[in-house]
Order: C-alpha cells, then sequence, then structure tokens
C-alpha cells in the first residue's frame, strides 16, 4: 500500500502541494487528474523518492520513503518501474539494450539481459523490434518500449507519468488498453497522473483530483464523471467558467 500523509513541497514561494492525503491500496490502479502545475508530476516524484517532503510523510508498504538511506533508497525503487512522458530512451542504445538498461547495470549477462527484453517486448506488442534504433520508431512505439523497460525487472508498482501524451488518440487508447491489460496480467499497484479524462476514465479503479495543492475528491470514474464538485466538474468537461472557489481553497 502506498500512503500520502500531509504531505508539503515548495519551490521557493511556490506553495506546490498544501497537504496531500491519498491512499493506494496493494493491486489498486489509481489515477490523479489535474491541471498543468497543479503538482502532479511533483506528487509521483515523492511517491519514488526523487523529492524529498517539507512537512508529511510518503509511505511504501508502510516505510517513509524520506527516511530511507542512499542503499535502502535504492532498494526500495527496485519495487518500482515508471514510465515516464517522453518515453526517456538512450538514443545511442538499440531498443533491447533500453529495456535491460537497469538489468545490465545490475550486472546481468548480456544474453539473459536480452532474452528478457524480447519477452517484454512482446508482452507490450512489439515483438521483433529488438535490434532497431530508438530513431526508427514511432511515438506510440516508443511508449511502448518505455513500458517494457517500465516491467523488465518485475516491478511491483508500476507508475506513469502522462502515459498518452505525445500520441495520436488511436495510439492513446491502444495504450490505455495496454496499461489495463498489464496491471491484470502483472498484478501491480499502479499510479498514473494524467489530465487526459478519457484515459483516467478507461485505466483508473479510482480517481484523485489533485487542485491547489490538495486532493479534493477521490472517487470510482463514475463516482467522479457524475461529480457535484463544481472544480472537479469543471475539469472534466474542459469547461471555462472564470475562477471557482471551494470551501477551504481559493483559486
Amino acid at each position: 500500500m502506498i500512503e500520502i500523509i500531509e504531505l508539503h513541497k515548495s519551490f521557493g514561494e511556490n506553495h506546490v502541494l498544501r497537504g496531500v492525503n491519498l491512499q493506494v491500496q496493494r493491486g489498486e490502479s489509481m489515477v490523479v487528474i489535474g491541471g498543468s502545475g497543479s503538482g502532479k508530476s511533483v506528487l509521483i516524484k515523492h511517491i519514488i523518492g526523487l523529492l524529498k517532503p517539507d512537512e508529511g510523510k510518503v509511505l511504501v508498504e508502510g516505510v517513509d520513503v524520506a527516511s530511507l538511506g542512499e542503499r535502502e533508497l535504492y532498494q526500495m525503487r527496485r519495487k518500482f518501474g515508471m514510465l515516464f512522458q517522453g518515453a526517456a530512451l538512450f538514443d545511442s542504445l538499440k531498443v533491447w539494450e533500453n529495456v535491460s538498461f537497469a538489468l545490465l547495470r545490475a550486472g546481468m549477462e548480456p544474453e539473459q539481459a536480452r532474452a528478457i527484453a524480447v519477452e517484454k517486448l512482446r508482452l507490450v506488442g512489439l515483438a521483433g523490434v529488438e535490434d532497431l534504433m530508438p530513431a526508427e520508431l514511432s511515438g506510440g512505439m516508443k511508449k511502448r518500449v518505455g513500458l517494457a523497460r517500465a516491467i523488465a525487472h518485475e516491478p511491483e508498482i508500476l507508475l506513469y507519468d502522462e502515459p498518452t501524451t505525445g500520441v495520436d488518440p488511436i495510439m492513446a487508447d491502444a495504450i490505455n488498453d495496454l496499461i489495463v491489460k498489464l496491471n491484470k496480467e502483472l498484478k501491480v499497484t499502479s499510479v498514473a497522473i494524467t489530465h487526459d479524462m478519457h484515459s483516467a476514465y478507461k485505466i483508473a479503479d479510482r480517481i484523485a483530483m489533485l487542485y491547489e495543492g490538495k486532493i479534493i475528491q477521490v472517487g470510482t470514474p463514475e463516482e467522479i464523471r457524475n461529480t457535484d464538485n463544481p472544480v472537479v466538474r469543471q475539469f472534466i468537461t474542459g469547461s471555462a467558467q472564470g475562477p471557482i472557489k471551494v470551501e477551504g481553497l481559493s483559486s
């Protein structure tokens, strides 16, 4: 389980997270939605320990991530796989080397690492591309290579940073289907951040709305779709109605 408790983070005078509280159950697919600059990426970086909170805690299976030393943090991160927004492939490495990059760094023999990469590529629908270079791939293929890399070491938790950004609607839907498939087959816990509501509705067990540094609503896709919360409704419908105030928050 992932538990975020009263999480605060500022960068200079910009108070990005203002007391975030959120629980993600083991095996659950949680999607965090919110506008650009709402702090979604800052939140996910705290979960994996890339940032340390000013106040509050992030607990992964009961362990406070921020309290870990360098060696312990490295071991904890092995529980995670992450799909970065831009896929973040190394242009100078072949596809299979990108997928198995962490395995090779950990000392695995290249033959074994390549075999794992080929299997994970097959799992994401990319059989036969292992010897291509990233420049030879489409944007959607790069995303899927990124997914193969994220699952190469069989993580317990998958993090998705805007998984459908930068691809066309058809490929975005294919990536959504793939995320659902991987969550089901690998039985992982997933946290995705996105502003794409079609994606959120499709891949989430629950959706959390981040607004002005706090989680203002959590619910199933159906509950979010039918919300009475004016801020959430404005976001999911894409309507621009000017500043909205909710109790305890100001825009």
